[in-house]
């Protein structure tokens, strides 16, 4: 295993450089089609990646000036990357690249790539060679605040990192209170991580990996290290109470909490697999971290786990007295009397809870990674909002379309007339092109660029007789919220079809992974209910509490990436608690003392592990990237949900409310689980 970690070390060192920091986009779609077709007939990106503002106190009336800035343009369209640059004066001059006051102007960078990973060095080059005596001049637009936002997520991942480790450190202590008993999760974490950092640096050589999917995988890698590791010492501490410690209580701490993280690790993958039917390179990302990761956590403790209880000896067990709480007697335990006793108040009242909890989510708002992205303080975020201001407001964000049909057919004519008359255009201009047979004509809006009256505006385009491809930033995000749209059940089938494996696997019954879908769906409701009211409407002034300065809207790959994981997360924590009450279920406890019990021994690690989960998770919530931001206090306010209102309140409750009815499945199913498992053989 050390070896395993020195190898995982030295090639994660070098994954974030072989990451992307894009894959919001689905390849697939109309808009990538239309984007590809535009860059043949123009030997260019229609967009300009890179936006130039050059000031001048004295204005640019003067030839002398104007001279200057085409002096800047034609250096500029000497990089070999760059295919054209546009600017307010010269033979295609634009004069909406002028601002009202006369003393800024514009100069409109179009690369001949529209990959913009593929433009870091020509960036770099060009930030660089940018300069003229007399001017400020100040560098944006979308390509170069991809690369300033690719910046800012490493150094984000780097700082979430001083700030998770040592908390976590910390909690570790705390909950297991001895230095020998905290290195074990932190070991599985170790190789968890790494191996996955690992994986990702490897195929991204041959995948298209997005740097946000390491985000995630050191939050869920950590926090489910801690799960599994928390569960298989609190576990051997029980076996080595009633045995000794040695080789009998490693092997019976590893026939049953062993047994159980290999269902839970499956769960979260299963759930983290969902996110891989997205056509949609960030999903697919962190779907493919999110499978890895997990299974290398379970793995690693199943591995790691047992030669180390043998080498720490009696140390693991000596620190925890309350460990061996008598059956039945703890706080757990009386808590959770007290809820089956009332068990018909709790589950509506929670239930209620949970549903007002999530109303707001109904009045969800989608948005896009756009300039805001970028975080404040960065150059090109200033140039961005310096457009916004004083120039043509969407100047870079126009709706391009691509027409069949060559600039001097009549039938040209009539398709740029039909395209002036569509609402919310401010204007129109089509561009110079090679291939005699397209034409390329582009529509600035009039209102924001991902704003209904917009996105209805391509839908008119696209709806038009003539032979038309509409791309752009617009077009774009219709098209991902179509795909995610289009593959939601398919992820959510395979999300809930995991879930429901794992949990009947292991219980044995059809009514509790049922069950636990079904609170699985109000947690999620719940999270996204909290979500918008913090991020969307900016109640009580969380938002600012929180440093956040992005849209009044949430991320749409956000919404995804949120399902999914809460999907695993609630997975995960229902197996460790279902698995406790199970056992005491199986050995002959009547339903409402197995339910006492289970939560006795299993409620101080569900308790534990979200501690550390929210812990690893809220150290992301420092990312200046603001739907990191919003993931990182969604997937806390969801882990916090589960591990508290649903796992200690409505669990209990309706396991009480159904009683037997709990652990029903049919004959047949039954029958094939005793067959595939080799649990329930007696039955």
């Amino acid at each position: 295993m050390a070896l395993f970690l020195a190898a995982a070390g030295l090639a994660a060192l070098l994954a974030p450089d072989r990451l992307s920091v894009g894959g919001f986009t689905d390849q697939g779609s109309e808009s990538a089609r239309a984007l590809a077709g535009m860059q043949d007939a123009l030997g260019y990106d229609p967009e300009p990646g890179m936006i130039v503002v050059a000031r001048s106190p004295a204005g640019f009336g003067a030839k002398p000036r104007r001279a200057q800035v085409q002096a800047l343009a034609r250096r500029i369209a000497a990089d070999p990357a760059v295919g054209t640059v546009e600017t307010a004066f010269g033979g295609r001059a634009l004069p909406l690249l002028i601002a009202g006051d006369g003393r800024r102007t514009l100069l409109l960078v179009h690369f001949r790539s529209a990959d913009p990973d593929a433009l870091a060095a020509p960036i770099r080059r060009l930030r660089r060679a940018i300069r003229a005596p007399g001017l400020e001049l100040a560098v944006g637009g979308f390509a170069v605040g991809y690369q300033d936002v690719s910046g800012a997520a490493r150094e984000d991942l780097d700082r979430s990192r001083l700030i998770a480790f040592p908390v976590i450190a910390l909690l570790l202590l705390l909950l297991f209170r001895g230095f020998a008993a905290a290195g074990v999760p932190l070991l599985i974490g170790g190789a968890a991580v790494l191996g996955t950092v690992a994986c990702l640096r490897l195929l991204s050589g041959a995948l298209d990996l997005s740097v946000f999917a390491l985000n995630q995988t050191v939050g869920l890698g950590l926090g489910l290290s801690v799960d599994y590791g928390l569960l298989l010492v609190s576990r051997y501490r029980e076996e080595a109470a009633a045995r000794g410690p040695g080789p009998a209580a490693v092997r019976a701490t590893m026939a049953t909490a062993g047994r159980t993280v290999a269902f839970a690790g499956c769960a979260v993958a299963g759930a983290c697999a969902g996110l891989l039917a997205f056509p949609v390179g960030l999903l697919a990302s962190i779907g493919l971290a999110g499978v890895v990761v997990s299974l290398l956590a379970a793995a690693a403790a199943l591995v790691i786990t047992p030669p180390l209880l043998l080498l720490a000896g009696p140390r693991i067990g000596a620190a925890a007295p309350r460990a061996t709480t008598a059956a039945g007697a703890g706080r757990w335990a009386r808590l959770t009397r007290w809820v089956t006793s009332s068990h018909r108040d709790v589950a509506l009242a929670g239930t209620a809870v949970l549903i007002a909890a999530a109303a707001p989510a109904l009045l969800l708002k989608a948005t896009f990674a756009e300039y805001d992205a970028t975080p404040r303080g960065y150059e090109s975020r200033a140039v961005s909002e310096t457009i916004l201001r004083d120039f043509s407001p969407y100047l870079g964000r126009p709706i391009s379309v691509l027409a069949g049909v060559g600039p001097g057919e009549p039938r040209a004519d009539a398709v740029v007339g039909t395209l002036g008359r569509i609402g919310g255009v401010a204007s129109l201009r089509t561009l110079p092109e090679r291939a005699p047979d397209a034409l390329v004509v582009q529509l600035l809006p009039a209102r924001p660029s991902l704003s209904p009256e917009i996105q209805a505006a391509v839908r008119r385009i696209r709806a038009l007789p003539a032979p038309l491809l509409v791309g752009g930033r617009t077009a774009e995000f219709v098209d991902l919220k179509a795909a995610i749209g289009r593959r939601a059940p398919l992820a959510l089938l395979i999300a809930a079809l995991s879930a429901f494996a794992v949990l009947f696997a292991m219980t044995g019954s059809v009514v509790l992974p049922l069950k636990g879908l079904a609170f699985t769906l109000l947690t999620i409701g719940a999270a996204f209910g909290l979500v918008v009211l913090i991020f969307q409407e900016r109640a009580l002034g969380i938002a600012g509490l929180l440093g956040y300065d992005g849209p009044s809207a949430i991320e749409i790959t956000t919404c995804a990436v949120m399902v999914a994981l809460t999907f695993g997360l609630a997975s995960d924590y229902a197996v460790l608690m279902l698995a406790r009450i199970e056992e005491a279920h199986a050995d002959g406890a009547p339903d409402a003392e197995a339910v006492a019990l289970g939560m006795q021994r299993s409620g101080p690690v569900v308790t534990g592990a979200a501690l550390v989960m929210c812990a690893a998770l809220l150290a992301l919530v420092s990312s200046r990237i603001f739907f990191v931001k919003q993931l990182a206090i969604g997937q806390t306010l969801a882990v916090a949900i589960d591990a508290t209102l649903v796992r200690v309140l409505l669990v209990p409750a309706f396991m009480r409310l159904l009683g037997p009815a709990n652990w029903w499945a049919p004959a047949p199913l039954r029958r094939l689980r005793s067959r595939l498992t080799g649990f329930g053989a007696a039955e």
